[in-house]
């Protein structure tokens, strides 16, 4: 499969997102991701679909929530 910057962009702000490191990532560790059954969330939808994150080295878990004030709860 090609790495293509757009699987880049999503496998770094992934991992940016999360503080996982390249050296970690070969790990896959298991990460959660906060999403609203939205268009906004559609990208993480689309990489999930197309296995962007595995491609990445991380086993990415989504959590929905339905409202986006309780995802800032649970991330602090």
């Amino acid at each position: 499969m090609k790495f293509t910057r757009r699987r880049f962009g999503i496998a770094a702000s992934a991992m940016l997102a999360t503080g996982v490191t390249p050296a970690l990532a070969q790990d896959r560790p298991k990460i959660r991701v906060g999403v609203l059954r939205l268009a906004s969330s559609g990208n993480v939808f689309i990489a999930a679909d197309r296995n962007y994150f595995k491609d990445a080295g991380l086993d990415v878990e989504l959590k929905f929530f339905d409202a986006a004030q309780p995802i800032a709860v649970a991330t602090a």
